[in-house]
């Protein structure tokens, strides 16, 4: 008899541990009992975090994958045969426009330009005096004619000959950065021969193609977002100048030309970038894609109004994007959404923002009566 006593008291123990554990873990892990406004009877303050409901520009894009070229690039090449008598560049310098980069022994055509400029300085005192003859009357006007002509062809001579010993200083067509060194000092060179490369990178352009049945919406001046994988999230921003004028019959695609500014020369030529194109841009409300609450077709959130009480409402959703959403209807910028701890609460459940100070920081949050009426 003794025996059933105790294996009926231990069995009520053993429920009654499982019922209060059950109890902590269902009111411990969920919402703490609180006393309502006035102390007039028992609520319930759930601890959540929200968000503000914010603009935000907003457009439809578009993703491609992009390569990157130089505003401007050439390869530096000698114009003549010659030895090399200098090396002005160490690779990786910047040049200025016309700053030498190499030059070409020239001591032959220096030679016939100084003859050259003898000349056109003998013919010039030549035409002085007969100038002062013909005054006088002493020779012709023949004579001082074809002395003019005689001075005229010493200046095209003097000029042919600075261009051909130009043609031995090899200099910058534009400002940028040379690359390597492909020429020793004293090598034979020959025109055509690639002396170094020189490229433009003050800006750069980023060339992509986009499917033929988004034409209609292409045209210069659309944004464009770029990220490159030696810059992982950065994101580099520019703007379409040109949308070519035919379609690939084989890829039934157009290209279209973008330039990014790249001031900082992190961005180099041939690089590949993801492009995001922006068109129809649109000043948008947006909030985090997670206070969403869909139900059948529709889509709901709550909101967190004064006195920290949530209110159930139905809003009318637009584009996505990466952890976003664009907000068509049913909210107005300023309201602060929940985010997180939004399983099982219900309108009209007063709740804790955990989170308030940080979204007060942003200029917009729900004040608690305490808070509306100090003291």
């Amino acid at each position: 008899m003794s025996f059933d006593i105790s294996k009926r008291t231990i069995a009520v123990g053993l429920v009654l541990v499982i019922a209060a554990a059950g109890g902590w873990m269902y009111f411990g892990g969920k919402e703490v009992p609180q006393r309502g406004p006035g102390g007039r009877g028992p609520g319930m303050m759930r601890p959540v975090k929200g968000a503000v409901v914010h603009k935000e520009v907003f457009g439809d894009r578009l993703e491609a994958i992009g390569t990157l070229q130089a505003n401007e690039s050439v390869s530096v090449t000698a114009k003549t045969q010659g030895i090399i008598r200098s090396i002005d560049f160490e690779d990786g310098q910047t040049f200025k426009k016309g700053d030498q980069i190499a030059a070409i022994d020239a001591g032959e055509q220096d030679a016939a330009l100084n003859v050259e400029l003898a000349n056109l300085e003998q013919q010039r005192k030549e035409l002085a005096r007969a100038q002062e003859l013909v005054a006088d009357k002493h020779v012709s006007q023949a004579r001082l004619d074809e002395q003019t002509s005689l001075v005229k062809r010493a200046e095209a001579n003097v000029a042919a000959a600075r261009v051909r010993s130009g043609d031995r200083r090899i200099t910058a067509p534009f400002s940028g950065i040379v690359g390597t060194r492909r020429i020793s000092l004293g090598a034979l060179v020959s025109p055509g021969t690639v002396i170094t490369t020189l490229d433009d990178i003050s800006e750069v352009k980023l060339d992509f193609a986009i499917p033929e049945t988004f034409i209609a919406s292409l045209k210069p001046g659309l944004d464009i977002e770029a990220t490159a994988s030696a810059y992982q999230g950065e994101t580099f921003k520019g703007r379409v100048v040109a949308v070519d004028s035919r379609v690939d019959p084989t890829t039934r695609s157009v290209s279209v030309r973008a330039v990014i500014t790249n001031e900082d020369l992190r961005l180099r030529p041939g690089m590949l970038m993801v492009v995001d194109l922006i068109k129809d841009q649109r000043e948008s409300l947006m909030i985090p894609e997670i206070a969403l609450l869909p139900e059948n077709d529709q889509q709901f959130v709550f909101t967190v109004g004064p006195d920290n009480v949530v209110t159930r409402l139905k809003v009318v959703i637009g584009r996505r994007r990466a952890g976003s959403v664009e907000v068509l209807e049913g909210l107005k910028e300023g309201d602060v959404v929940v985010t997180e701890g939004i399983q099982d609460l219900r309108s009209g459940s007063k709740v804790n923002l955990v989170n308030a100070s940080e979204i007060r920081g942003g200029g917009a949050a729900p004040q608690s009566e305490a808070e509306r009426h100090p003291g």
